[in-house]
């Protein structure tokens, strides 16, 4: 749904807000990814939680009135793992000012339509959802939305309930979706099933013709891509000397481009 036809029901929609706990590598991919909240949501206030222990130079920090920046010290124990991670993850999105939901949202991601994000809280009155990937029965982390009541509740279980650390990694998303699953079951919490990527798509290539196809997929409904399959890049390294996030970027920036107007100069996608 573009800007303009969403101001036509500004008064029937939720408005939201979007965090994205973010990592000095990721600020090409976090870039393309909040030009991509923009367009997808005119309404969207833009929350960074960056990580202390490498922080976003000056000039990578996205600009914007709907941009608010922080830096955050909690152990994220490499890609968001730990139950103090758990723990703040969750306090920052509570933190944010305002009683609207919170979409969690990774850096190399593309929010493309947020419909049924509304639905889940509006129409079904979920408390939060997400959508189903590998893990049967939990949410992936990339893009996911909760409630204040949700965050709260989470919380208030996290310093309930024994929660014993020897081999566990408690990874947010499975952590998080797996807290919210037991307050409120399948009444309170949507977890969508993949589907075929009806919901999200995870995009495993970097071959042009494919990423066309996905690009047309994307656009035609799906909530979001997510671009950080990592292992699946390593031709757009190669190709263009990139580091790994780098690639992701670029194929970020493909999705976006790779058809509708832009797609007869797509491939120039920007370099460095």
């Amino acid at each position: 749904m573009d800007c303009d036809f969403q101001n036509l029901f500004t008064d029937k929609l939720i408005k939201m807000n979007y965090a994205i706990f973010c990592y000095r590598e990721d600020y090409k991919c976090l870039e393309l990814c909040v030009k991509q909240i923009r367009r997808a949501d005119c309404n969207a206030r833009i929350y960074l939680f960056d990580d202390g222990a490498r922080p976003l130079e000056p000039g990578q920090i996205p600009a914007g009135k709907d941009v608010s920046y922080k830096v955050t010290y909690f152990p994220r124990r490499g890609n968001l793992n730990g139950l103090e991670c758990v723990r703040g993850i969750l306090g920052c999105m509570l933190d944010i000012p305002g009683k609207e939901p919170v979409v969690k949202i990774d850096a190399d991601t593309l929010l493309m339509d947020k419909a049924e994000i509304v639905r889940s809280l509006k129409e079904r009155n979920k408390l939060a959802g997400g959508m189903q990937c590998i893990e049967p029965l939990a949410w992936s982390g990339c893009c996911y939305w909760m409630t204040r009541t949700a965050m709260r509740d989470a919380l208030e279980l996290l310093a309930q309930r024994e929660w014993p650390e020897g081999k566990q990694k408690y990874p947010e998303d499975v952590t998080i979706s797996q807290i919210v699953a037991y307050l409120y079951g399948r009444e309170g919490v949507d977890m969508l099933e993949f589907r075929g990527g009806r919901h999200l798509i995870g995009v495993r290539t970097c071959d042009p013709s494919l990423l066309v196809k996905i690009a047309e997929i994307a656009k035609s409904g799906v909530c979001a891509a997510h671009c950080g399959q990592m292992s699946f890049y390593r031709q757009f390294q190669e190709q263009y000397g990139e580091t790994v996030r780098e690639a992701c970027a670029r194929v970020m920036w493909w999705i976006l481009h790779a058809c509708g107007p832009d797609s007869k100069n797509f491939e120039k996608a920007p370099e460095g």
